[in-house]
């Protein structure tokens, strides 16, 4: 984008759902200069817990591959956060456990990480559900990334 279009590298953010919150992190986590910001919906933090066959074809099981989980998981890479991050997440996801987002949060609470923010949403599930929730959600996106990727910041 930069070398093509002319886009100005310090006003580049990222942000995914799903497998694409999980890539947010590890954009944010593992090259922590790359983005000026990034917003991480309903992600997988830590892929110990999703023990089955989507996760079992790419890196094994835990229990034969323990490394390849740990090297994959965004929570054992949260000190490296640098930019401001949102965290998005429905209480009743049943494909990505809302605990993953909290995990996250609690880890950056311990590291006294103040840049970021989390928002809940209590009755929605992986796909959101409640068009108020949809809303709130890229509400948040947007003015996180007016607020970042501003001119001159």
């Amino acid at each position: 984008l930069v070398a093509k279009y002319g886009v100005e590298r310090s006003r580049v953010g990222v942000y995914g759902g799903s497998y694409g919150g999980f890539m947010t992190f590890m954009a944010l986590f593992l090259e922590p200069e790359l983005f000026a910001a990034g917003a991480a919906l309903r992600p997988v933090a830590d892929w110990m817990h999703y023990e089955h066959e989507y996760t079992s074809n790419i890196l094994n099981t835990p229990d034969i591959d323990p490394e390849a989980y740990q090297r994959s998981s965004p929570i054992n890479y949260v000190q490296n956060l640098q930019k401001p991050l949102l965290i998005a997440a429905g209480m009743q996801d049943d494909n990505v456990f809302f605990q993953d987002a909290v995990l996250v949060v609690q880890r950056l609470i311990e590291l006294k990480k103040e840049n970021f923010e989390m928002a809940i949403y209590p009755l929605d599930p992986h796909g959101f559900v409640h068009p108020e929730s949809w809303l709130d959600e890229y509400r948040r996106i947007h003015k996180l990334m007016r607020r970042e990727l501003a001119p001159g910041k």
